[in-house]
């Protein structure tokens, strides 16, 4: 029997006996997300400077040190995560990640992306309950749900406990769309 590779390794199928080849390993997708990730991160982090504050000055009780934290937090764990995928590159990762693409069905996630950009374009003109009531019925549905019914009725409650939640206790408004609501 050969050694494995760094790159290539035996595989075994559903019982440890061994499988027609060897199993494939794919680094694109682990460091496309870290790099994705760490750009997050940056961005974040930038914006994190653009928020006003009462006093100009960073302190706990400020709305900047939440986002400060989670930026600083997501830079960090991106560049963790890229540390594995290439200084020490770790090959179980790599067949996970070429096992989970392989078996992907990518126009889901693509439907997704989509959705998530509708959402973004119709959040003023519908206002926040509306367009996350829809957001969460379609999402449901392109997920597999077969409660159309309790799908709006989630999504209507999230929408407006959600959006009472920002503008009555947090003080942040929220697109309100032709309705008020």
């Amino acid at each position: 029997m050969a050694a494995a590779t760094p790159d290539r390794a035996p595989a075994s199928g559903p019982e440890g006996s061994p499988a027609s080849g060897p199993e494939r390993v794919s680094w694109t997708g682990p460091r496309a997300v870290g790099l994705v990730l760490l750009a997050l991160g940056v961005l974040a982090l930038i914006a994190t400077f653009d928020i006003p504050s009462a006093r100009d000055g960073w302190s706990i009780q400020g709305p900047r040190f939440g986002p400060l934290l989670a930026s600083l937090a997501l830079i960090m764990l991106a560049v963790a995560f890229l540390v594995r995928t290439v200084v020490r590159a770790d090959v179980e990762l790599a067949r996970y990640a070429a096992a989970e693409a392989d078996t992907t069905h990518w126009p889901t996630p693509l439907a997704l992306l989509g959705l998530l950009a509708g959402y973004a374009l119709l959040l003023s003109a519908l206002g926040y309950a509306l367009a996350t009531t829809i957001f969460v019925w379609l999402t449901a549905w392109l997920l597999g749900s077969d409660k159309p019914g309790r799908d709006a009725v989630v999504g209507l409650v999230l929408g407006v406990v959600a959006g009472y939640a920002f503008s009555h206790w947090l003080g942040v408004q929220l697109p309100s769309g032709p309705w008020g609501v």
